[in-house]
């Protein structure tokens, strides 16, 4: 394909900071040879002043648009061209550097990243702005980007984006990253990403790429967004540190709260009245309850920084399945598990592998959840195949609307119902991650005509 157009970048004075390689190949110069030198050289000798002087114009006004004039190409032989000339400017307003574009044909129209209203916004964006050629080379970025990555305009201009590359990223997120952006149904991709920057600091970005196309759905540049997440890292961080000292500094005191109820409801056995029990049993629930909240918040904090990890052992399903039934034991609604009455020495003595405590929380929670929501009884059904676990968990309440089932994961979502029986709200988002994390997923089913279904399957 022979190309037709070309564009350069310029600095203030006229020195030539990058060829893009269409225009390398429209000329035959090189981008090399080429850096550093004024511009008029590309022209016929005698024609310096005329061209320095469209320059002049284009500081005035912002903009020559398709100049007719004569290019010399490396092979010495002329070529016929319409120039253009934008100033690009800070958003103080002033000059930084120029693009030069070259046309066989002559054309008016302004690129769209050089219209006025889009270097309006990428001037004054808080957020990190580089737009590329469609070879993928920089033509320009923001001041926002220079501070977040310390380069200076010049060491950037004409290189690819690839010097902000981290070990992080890998082979795979670019694979994705690029199917996304060329698909013509698409033409962006937006992901988290860690960037280096000029002295190989590590840089986490919220990183946004737009095609920019023209009016024939080409594309002529690429367009990325980066939104500096360090600071909000640090206060992630912060949070998490924050959230594992309160928790700790309320499990001390709730720990002896629980096991002296418990010592005194045994000490005081047959000795107390009846509404005098109730009330000991009240102070233990609640406390069980906010231990559970507790564990939640903890795990939840640990979820959002990444630090969920698992360690798989060979383990008794039932016993991780005695553990998580033992708090509704005493329950008033009845616990079904594979259509009988609950019995922990029917379970049998399958093995696993899995995390215990992981798997016991997520069965807790899903118990939790039901037992909130019931009736009358609840009902859990599991199977155990070669290489998966499958549990399901089922209330006989008022069922659950597409709507909240679609939500029902999210941190801190509740029903109506769910807001009535008290909680943090993070039980099913922990129950999430906590079966992602094991390689498995979770899911609402909807066939049931009354009541609530959730289920998961991992790997063991």
């Amino acid at each position: 394909m022979v190309e037709r157009e070309g564009s350069l970048s310029l600095s203030v004075d006229g020195r030539i900071l990058r060829l893009g390689p269409a225009f390398e190949a429209l000329l035959g110069c090189s981008d090399q040879e080429a850096r550093g030198r004024d511009f008029t050289f590309l022209f016929p000798a005698g024609s310096e002043e005329e061209h320095r002087g469209l320059l002049k114009t284009a500081r005035a006004s912002g903009t020559v648009s398709a100049f007719k004039t004569r290019m010399i190409k490396s092979d010495g032989a002329p070529l016929d061209v319409y120039i253009s000339i934008y100033s690009l400017k800070d958003r103080l307003g002033d000059i930084n550097s120029f693009m030069l574009t070259v046309s066989l044909d002559k054309s008016a129209g302004v690129p769209a990243i050089l219209t006025d209203e889009f270097q309006r916004i990428f001037r004054f964006s808080n957020d990190g702005v580089a737009v590329t050629d469609k070879w993928g080379f920089i033509i320009d970025v923001n001041q926002a980007w220079l501070d977040t990555y310390g380069y200076k305009k010049d060491e950037c201009l004409g290189k690819n984006p690839r010097i902000l590359k981290s070990p992080h990223s890998k082979k795979e997120l670019y694979e994705k990253m690029w199917a996304d952006i060329l698909d013509p149904a698409k033409g962006f991709w937006r992901g988290e990403i860690i960037n280096l920057n000029k002295d190989g600091v590590e840089v986490p970005v919220l990183l946004s790429i737009n095609a920019v196309k023209d009016e024939s759905g080409e594309i002529r540049n690429f367009l990325g967004i980066a939104f500096n997440m360090t600071r909000q890292k640090e206060l992630d961080s912060i949070n998490k540190m924050y959230i594992d000292y309160i928790i700790h500094d309320i499990r001390g005191p709730l720990t002896a709260i629980m096991a002296n109820t418990e010592l005194l409801e045994m000490q005081l056995e047959g000795a107390v009245t009846e509404p005098v029990k109730k009330k000991i049993d009240t102070i233990f629930s609640a406390a069980q309850k906010i231990s559970g909240m507790t564990s939640d918040m903890l795990d939840f904090s640990r979820a959002k920084s990444g630090c969920l990890t698992i360690k798989k052992e060979n383990i008794q399903f039932a016993s991780a399945l005695k553990e998580a039934v033992r708090p509704f034991e005493s329950a008033e609604k009845k616990l079904f598990v594979n259509g009988i009455p609950y019995d922990e020495n029917a379970i049998g003595r399958a093995m696993i592998k899995a995390d215990p405590d992981k798997l016991q929380r997520i069965i807790y929670n899903l118990l939790s959840n039901a037992f909130k929501h019931a009736a009358s009884s609840v009902h859990a059904r599991w199977e155990i195949n070669a290489d998966s676990l499958k549990f399901s968990v089922s209330d006989d309440g008022s069922g659950i609307s597409p709507e909240n089932a679609e939500r029902i994961f999210d941190a801190f979502y509740q029903t109506r119902e769910g807001v009535k029986t008290g909680g943090a709200g993070l039980g099913l988002s922990i129950v999430k991650n906590f079966v992602q994390v094991h390689g498995g997923k979770v899911w609402v089913e909807h066939e049931k005509e009354a009541g609530a279904t959730i289920a998961f399957t991992i790997p063991v």
